[in-house]
């Protein structure tokens, strides 16, 4: 099973146990969903806000600090959910993304000119 699914099966039992009638609880599930979605969305993209808002969801799912009320910790266990389980989750979509990232030839290299438009611009050893 993907990554991706286990995280979706895992909010939608939240989704469907009673933890999720009572309307804090409906909240926090919806701060946890929409902290996936960003996730997903900023994790390998080539526009600098979601990457900002990526690292940003990636803090705060890594963080064990529990004095705040909606730390992802508080969240979880709110919602009967294990914070451990969501983390390794992401991780390994993190680790998969950035290996298949790596493992691309990406840009080709080009040769650079080497003449300034007043002259030489340097030396070729």
């Amino acid at each position: 099973m993907s990554n991706a699914l286990a995280l979706q099966e895992a909010a939608s039992a939240a989704e469907t146990s009673d933890t999720a009638s009572c309307p804090q609880n409906r909240l926090m599930l919806a701060i946890l969903e929409e902290a996936l979605v960003t996730f997903q969305r900023g994790i390998g993209s080539k526009k600098a806000e979601r990457r900002r808002q990526f690292y940003e969801v990636d803090h705060w799912i890594a963080s064990h600090d529990t004095d705040w009320p909606f730390s992802f910790e508080n969240i979880c266990s709110c919602l009967l959910i294990d914070p451990d389980y969501i983390r390794s989750g992401l991780h390994k979509m993190k680790e998969k993304v950035y290996m298949k990232r790596g493992s691309t030839a990406g840009r080709r290299l080009r040769r650079e000119r080497i003449y300034a438009r007043r002259g030489w611009r340097g030396q070729i050893k």
